[in-house]
């Protein structure tokens, strides 16, 4: 094992809001630990949970400060019969501009888009032009996604090159 996945979900702020079984400390806890274990950690969060734009700045800086380097960047599916099901989806221009302020925060981390990427009306494109350079594709949890040969030629009609990480 060379990675661990542990996303923040959201900022120390609005934590409390989103999960009650562990603290946001208790996030940050587990991370380092892995990162003294010596495994690299993929760490990022959910979009669209009510957190305002100061909380997503502030887990940003978070992920920051823990020299994360590969950050996962879903945006919420408002799934009927959960807490969230009422929530409004986020735009594509209001996914570009968070994706433009991880890139800007984290310049050496890989921003990737992750899961709800789908329900975006071009698929993601546009945040790859604002600053992602890494994509989970195929499906997630409870979450259609996107095949590997949509991936592929969105990135080619970008005319950008893969480069594959271990």
């Amino acid at each position: 094992m060379t990675r661990i996945h542990n996303n923040l979900e959201t900022s120390k702020n609005n934590f409390p809001n989103i999960c009650t079984t562990h603290s946001f400390e208790d996030k940050i806890t587990a991370i380092k630990a892995a990162q003294n274990a010596g495994l690299d950690v993929c760490s990022g969060g959910i979009m669209g949970l009510g957190e305002s734009y100061e909380d997503r700045i502030d887990m940003a800086l978070s992920i920051r400060d823990l020299n994360v380097n590969s950050i996962p960047v879903n945006m919420l599916n408002p799934i009927p019969n959960t807490p969230y099901e009422n929530m409004s989806l986020l735009s594509t221009n209001e996914m570009r501009r968070i994706i433009a302020i991880y890139r800007f925060l984290n310049q050496k981390a890989s921003i990737r888009l992750a899961g709800g990427r789908g329900l975006l009306e071009d698929k993601g494109r546009s945040c790859f032009l604002g600053g992602a350079n890494g994509a989970i594709s195929g499906d997630m949890l409870t979450t259609d996604g996107i095949t590997i040969d949509d991936d592929m030629k969105m990135i080619d009609d970008l005319g950008y090159i893969v480069s594959l990480h271990e």
